[in-house]
């Protein structure tokens, strides 16, 4: 888990929280475990300080951020009674509508934006509306989380393992950036090599 996960996840998402991990380079058994209970924290009589060298031997036990909003979806689809494979199809469909109705969102963030740096000083005043399309393509494109991870379990898969997988297929790749997009090796010719 991240730091960042971490403090998002006792300060935002659950504040009743226990973090657990070992206090060795070493998550193995005769690693002394240690516990930071939240509530408890006001009864020290002074500050209590985490101090981290290294998130790499420690294994945390609370999920990441992520993983507990995609709980929330799939809770909500649940209620909803979209999580059955047979609705898969129709799922892509609304997926494929999110992403169309970011793109549109996005378009005019894009559009607005070169208005006003072309127009500034006459324009001042359209900042307040280029925030506003900004939090309009922020909204849209969870809209296409929600989709997706309700996609991935009608299919039985899981978002967080399909992203791990497909983070492990690029990691490594070698390619080159041509007009804005990424060109993997194998499939560049001739003297873009």
């Amino acid at each position: 888990m991240k730091v960042k996960d971490l403090i998002m996840k006792l300060i935002y998402c659950d504040p009743e929280a226990e973090v657990q991990g070992r206090t060795y380079k070493s998550d193995t058994v005769h690693a002394e475990v240690y516990a930071l209970d939240i509530n408890d924290i006001d009864n020290f009589p002074e500050n209590v300080d985490l101090v981290l060298d290294s998130l790499d031997h420690i294994n945390f036990t609370e999920n990441t951020i992520f993983e507990e909003l995609t709980r929330k979806v799939l809770d909500w689809g649940k209620s909803k009674d979209l999580l059955h494979e047979e609705n898969a199809g129709k799922q892509f469909m609304k997926f494929m509508e999110e992403v169309f109705e970011f793109r549109d969102e996005w378009m005019s963030y894009e559009n607005s934006t070169k208005y006003i740096s072309d127009n500034y000083r006459e324009r001042y005043g359209e900042i307040t509306r280029t925030y506003q399309l900004r939090d309009n393509m922020q909204l849209e494109m969870g809209d296409v989380f929600v989709t997706l991870i309700i996609l991935c379990n009608q299919l039985n898969l899981d978002p967080v393992d399909c992203l791990a997988r497909a983070y492990e297929k690029i990691e490594y790749r070698k390619g080159k950036t041509i007009n804005g997009f990424f060109i993997k090796q194998e499939d560049l010719k001739g003297d873009l090599k």
